[in-house]
């Protein structure tokens, strides 16, 4: 099994378009429903790779950006 990917969920839609539009200005991340598995969110969450986890927590930090990040399996 590999980590294929990682996603930010949030609690409110207002928290994930922010983030994408600071993390964007740096990092390579893509706005997408919440995967399945995931039921508790606002319906919307960001997609990065999963090396680029230490720079998207920073940047979530600095910013008081409220998210949960989960790595998804393959």
């Amino acid at each position: 099994m590999s980590i294929a990917y990682s996603v930010i969920l949030f609690d409110s839609t207002h928290d994930a378009i922010r983030a994408e539009k600071v993390l964007k200005k740096e990092l390579p991340v893509t706005l997408m429903p919440v995967p399945r598995q995931f039921s508790a969110s606002c319906g919307i969450s960001l997609r990065f790779a999963t090396e680029l986890r230490p720079q998207v927590e920073d940047l979530l930090q600095q910013n008081n950006i409220p998210g949960r990040i989960e790595a998804l399996i393959s």
